[in-house]
């Protein structure tokens, strides 16, 4: 699976993404190798083992606990040509607010950072869940929409770039809200 820049397929790069659509990427994406990010709490190991069986590589870590270790992990990987994802408003919230890791596992990388998101015209959202998470309905139409990518280019500050990957997640989720009846 590749994004496409100027018509030509691209292998490295790394997806942001709001939790909220964490469920739905994880079936999208299963067994396609994709690097991720897994906090150390229970649920993140749950996730972590899960995120394994399905094929992914997973390295733990969060912005409040184990972070560095994770993100080395996940640079890594991306530079010998995987593509990365992160929940860019993690692991706690608030909902919607892009934290700086993906800003600099761009940086480290040199890849560009590729907003990505889900709508679904049928689901049921998890209760008192703070990422608005769903769990699409049977036979439901789900569409995953991807955004245009982000250079993290040397005179770009960390403040711009979150800003512009925050508008590019918006934007998307603007455009699909229009079409959703």
């Amino acid at each position: 699976l590749s994004t496409f820049a100027n018509g030509k397929p691209r292998k490295a790069c790394i997806y942001a993404h709001w939790h909220g659509d964490e469920l739905v990427l994880v079936a999208y994406y299963s067994f396609r190798r994709l690097a991720v990010l897994s906090s150390l709490s229970k649920d993140g190991t749950i996730m972590a083992r899960t995120l394994g069986i399905l094929g992914y590589q997973v390295f733990r870590g969060s912005s409040s606990r184990g972070g560095a270790r994770g993100l080395i992990g996940l640079i890594k990987a991306v530079k010998t040509g995987s593509q990365a994802a992160l929940a860019v408003d993690g692991p706690k919230g608030p909902i919607y607010e892009v934290k700086p890791g993906i800003v600099e596992l761009a940086r480290k990388t040199g890849q560009p950072i590729v907003p990505i998101r889900t709508t679904c015209d049928r689901a049921w959202y998890i209760p008192r869940a703070w990422n608005r998470s769903y769990v699409p309905k049977p036979f439901a139409r789900v569409r995953v929409e991807y955004g245009e990518e982000i250079g993290v280019g040397a005179g770009a500050s960390l403040e711009e770039i979150t800003a512009r990957v925050k508008a590019g997640l918006d934007g998307l989720k603007a455009q699909n809200e229009i079409g959703r009846a």
